[in-house]
C-alpha cells in the first residue's frame, strides 16, 4: 500500500506545515480576532470558522469539530455553499482517519451534492467547482484504496483525471496516474500498471519537478521486476535511487524501499549478484527504525533482506527477517503471503517440517480467504459501479430531457410572445393608419375649404371693401381708418387660412413671414428643415393657434418662435412673456379649445404637447412630432 501512504502523507504534511506547533500564528490570530471588539461577521466569520477547523484538524479533533459545526450552521444561514462542502469534507476526513469508512463515504457524497448545487449558481466559477469536486473524487479513491477496493478506487481516480487534464494540473495528474498504476499492479494487471506509470512519467517531465519524475519510476521498477524484465527493472530502479539518495533525509522511507527493490532485482534468476544485493540491504535496514516506517513498507524490506540471507544460506538470519515481515496471526492480511512462503521454505531447510507445513497451511488458508473475500468484494464493487453508472446515465438522460423540455418551453413562450406582439403591433399599426387616414382626409377637406374661403374673402369681399373705400373717401374721414384696419385684418385672415408661402416654399419661410406679420414676434430655425406637406401644415396651424393664445389671452409683448429638427423628431417651441397660465394644464379635460385643437391635430402623428408655466412669468409650449 506504499502508493497510498505517500499520497496521504503529502496531504497531511501540507496541512501540518501551515498549522504545526511552530507555525500556529494563523490559528491563534483567528481565535483572538473572534474575541476582539471588531470580531468578524457574515462571510468573514464563515471563512474564519472554516480555516480554524482545518487548522485544528491535525492536532485537536474536538476543537476542529466544534468550529466545523459552527461553520455548517452559519453556511445554511448565509448560503455559503463552498465552505459547506469544505467542512463536510473535513468531517469525512475525521471519520476516514478513525477507519469509519461508511460514515466518511456518506459525508463525501453530501459534499458532492453541495458542489452540484454550486454548479447551478453563477457566483462560483468553473475552476473553483472543479477543484472542489476533484479533491473529493481523489479522497474517495484513497478511501476505497485503503479498503482494498481497487475497482472503486480506480473509478474515482478516473473521475478526477479529466478535471486535472482540463485545467492542466500536472502534479495532480502525476500522483493520480501513479496511484492508478499501483492499483493495477496490486490486481496483477501489469500492462495497465505500466501504461499509467509511463503516463505519470511523461506528465512529471512537463512539470520540471524531479520528485514528480521519480515517483512513478519507483512503481515502474516494481512492474518490470514482477514481469521478469531485469534490465529495464535495474535501469529504472537506479534512476529512482539516484534521486532518493540525494534526498534520503527528506524521503528516508522511499530511499530504503527502493534499496530493497534493487536488492530483489539483483537476485532475479539469471542475474544473481548476492554481494551487490547484500550491500543494498545493509544500507536499507537502518532506515526501518530511524524513519518510523509503516509496517507494510518495513515488511517489504525485511522480506528482501531474508531473501538475500537465504541466498547466502544464512538460515537463522533469514528466519529472523522473515518473522519480522508478517503480522500476528489475528491481524494477518494477503500482504503476509510472501512472508509465509519464505518461512515455509526456511523451516524446510532447517529441518523443522511441522513448522514448514504450518506456514504452508497458513499460506493456503490466507489465499483461500482472500480469494473468497476478493471475489465477493469484486462483485460488490462491480454492482455498486453498475448502479452508480446506471444512476448517472439516468440522471444524464433526465437532464437531457429537462434541457430539451426547457428549450421547447422557452421556444413556445417566445413564439407566443412574438405572435401576441405581432397581433398587437398590427392592430396598433392599423389603428394608427386609420387615424392618419382620417387626419389626412380632414386636413385635405379643411385645406380645400380654407382655400375656397380665402379666395372668396380675397376676391369678393376684399374687392367689395376696396370699392366701398373709394366711394366713401370724400365723405367719411373717421370711417376710413376703421375700414383700412378691417381690410388689413381681412387680408391677414385670408392669408393664414391658406398661406401661399407655405404651399410654395415650405414651413420655415412661412413661419418667418408669419412672425413678421405679428408685432413683437421673432422666428428662429435650427437644423435642415425638411418635412412632408401634411406635417408642415399641421405645425403651421399649431403655431397659429399658439400665437393667437399668446396675443389674446396672455397679453404678451414679446413672442419667440423656434423650429428645430433632429434625426428622429421635429419640435416647434412658442414662448411668450405674458401673464402665463394659473396652473399648467395636465390633460385635455383641463385645457381651452385652442390647446385641445392642437392635441387633436398632433395625435394621429403620435405627437407630444408639453407646457411650462409658473402662472405669472410667461408660458412656453413645445409641440414635438416624431419623424
Amino acid at each position: 500500500m506504499k502508493y497510498l501512504y505517500l499520497t496521504l502523507w503529502l496531504a497531511v504534511s501540507l496541512t501540518a506545515q501551515a498549522y504545526n506547533d511552530h507555525r500556529n500564528a494563523r490559528v491563534d490570530s483567528l481565535e483572538a480576532a473572534l474575541k476582539s471588539r471588531n470580531a468578524p461577521t457574515g462571510e468573514d466569520l464563515l471563512r474564519a470558522y472554516d480555516e480554524l477547523m482545518r487548522g485544528w484538524l491535525p492536532y485537536d479533533g474536538e476543537k476542529a469539530a466544534d468550529y466545523g459545526r459552527k461553520a455548517l450552521a452559519l453556511s445554511y444561514k448565509l448560503g455559503g455553499l463552498y465552505v459547506r462542502q469544505n467542512v463536510l469534507r473535513h468531517f469525512a476526513q475525521m471519520h476516514y482517519g478513525r477507519e469509519e469508512y461508511d460514515e466518511a463515504v456518506a459525508l463525501y457524497r453530501q459534499a458532492l451534492a453541495v458542489i452540484d448545487t454550486m454548479a447551478t449558481q453563477k457566483r462560483y466559477d468553473e475552476k473553483t467547482i472543479d477543484d472542489a469536486r476533484s479533491v473529493i473524487y481523489g479522497s474517495l479513491g484513497n478511501l476505497y484504496n485503503m479498503q482494498d477496493k481497487a475497482h472503486m478506487a480506480i473509478h474515482y481516480y478516473q473521475l478526477a483525471l479529466p478535471i486535472f487534464e482540463k485545467h492542466d494540473w500536472r502534479e495532480s495528474q502525476v500522483v493520480l496516474y501513479y496511484n492508478i498504476g499501483e492499483l493495477y499492479s496490486q490486481m496483477g494487471n501489469y500492462a495497465e500498471a505500466e501504461r499509467n506509470h509511463l503516463k505519470a512519467i511523461g506528465k512529471g517531465r512537463q512539470t520540471g519537478d524531479s520528485l514528480m519524475m521519480t515517483l512513478p519510476k519507483k512503481g515502474l521498477a516494481g512492474v518490470y521486476y514482477n514481469t521478469g524484465q531485469h534490465d529495464k527493472a535495474l535501469q529504472t530502479a537506479n534512476e529512482a535511487l539516484a534521486y532518493y539518495r540525494r534526498h534520503c533525509k527528506e524521503e528516508p522511507q522511499d530511499f530504503a524501499y527502493m534499496l530493497a527493490t534493487k536488492a530483489r532485482i539483483l537476485m532475479m534468476t539469471g542475474h544473481v549478484n548476492v554481494e551487490a544485493a547484500k550491500a543494498c540491504m545493509e544500507e536499507a535496514l537502518p532506515y526501518i527504525d530511524s524513519a518510523e516506517m509503516m509496517f507494510d513498507d518495513a515488511a517489504e524490506i525485511y522480506m528482501a533482506a531474508s531473501e538475500v540471507a537465504m541466498a547466502e544460506r544464512h538460515w537463522q538470519q533469514a528466519l529472523g527477517y522473515a518473522l519480522k515481515s508478517v503480522h500476528p496471526d489475528s491481524t494477518a492480511t494477503i500482504a503476509d503471503k510472501g512472508g509465509y512462503l519464505l518461512l515455509a521454505e526456511i523451516y524446510t531447510e532447517l529441518g523443522q517440517k511441522a513448522k514448514a507445513r504450518e506456514y504452508m497451511r497458513k499460506t493456503v488458508d490466507l489465499m483461500n480467504s482472500y480469494a473468497t473475500d476478493h471475489y465477493q468484494s469484486g462483485l460488490s464493487q462491480m454492482e455498486v459501479l453498475y448502479e452508480t453508472e446506471k444512476k448517472e446515465a439516468q440522471i444524464a438522460a433526465l437532464d437531457k430531457e429537462q434541457r430539451l423540455f426547457r428549450w421547447l418551453l422557452v421556444a413556445a413562450v417566445v413564439a407566443i410572445v412574438l405572435l401576441a406582439a405581432l397581433v398587437v403591433y398590427r392592430h396598433m399599426a392599423h389603428k394608427r393608419q386609420r387615424a392618419l387616414l382620417a387626419a389626412r382626409v380632414a386636413l385635405e377637406t379643411e385645406t380645400k375649404e380654407r382655400r375656397i374661403l380665402a379666395r372668396d374673402l380675397h376676391d369678393s369681399l376684399g374687392g367689395m371693401l376696396s370699392l366701398l373705400r373709394l366711394k366713401m373717401e370724400a365723405k367719411a374721414g373717421d370711417v376710413l381708418p376703421l375700414l383700412d384696419a378691417t381690410h388689413t385684418e381681412l387680408r391677414r385672415v385670408a392669408h393664414h387660412l391658406m398661406p401661399e408661402e407655405l404651399l410654395r416654399h415650405g414651413l420655415e419661410p412661412a413661419l418667418h413671414d408669419f412672425a413678421i406679420s405679428v408685432p413683437g414676434a421673432q422666428f428662429q430655425a435650427f437644423g435642415d428643415i425638411r418635412l412632408g406637406k401634411e406635417v408642415e401644415l399641421t405645425l403651421y396651424r399649431c403655431c397659429y393657434e399658439l400665437l393667437n393664445n399668446a396675443m389674446k389671452h396672455a397679453k404678451a409683448s414679446h413672442i419667440d418662435i423656434q423650429l428645430m429638427q433632429t434625426t428622429h423628431e421635429v419640435t416647434l417651441t412658442v414662448s411668450d412673456d405674458g401673464r402665463g397660465l394659473k396652473a399648467a394644464p395636465t390633460g385635455a379635460g383641463s385645457e381651452g379649445a385652442g390647446l385641445q385643437n392642437i392635441r387633436e391635430r398632433i395625435e394621429p402623428y403620435n405627437g407630444r404637447l408639453h407646457i411650462v408655466s409658473n402662472g405669472h412669468d410667461g408660458t412656453e409650449v413645445n409641440v414635438t412630432l416624431p419623424l
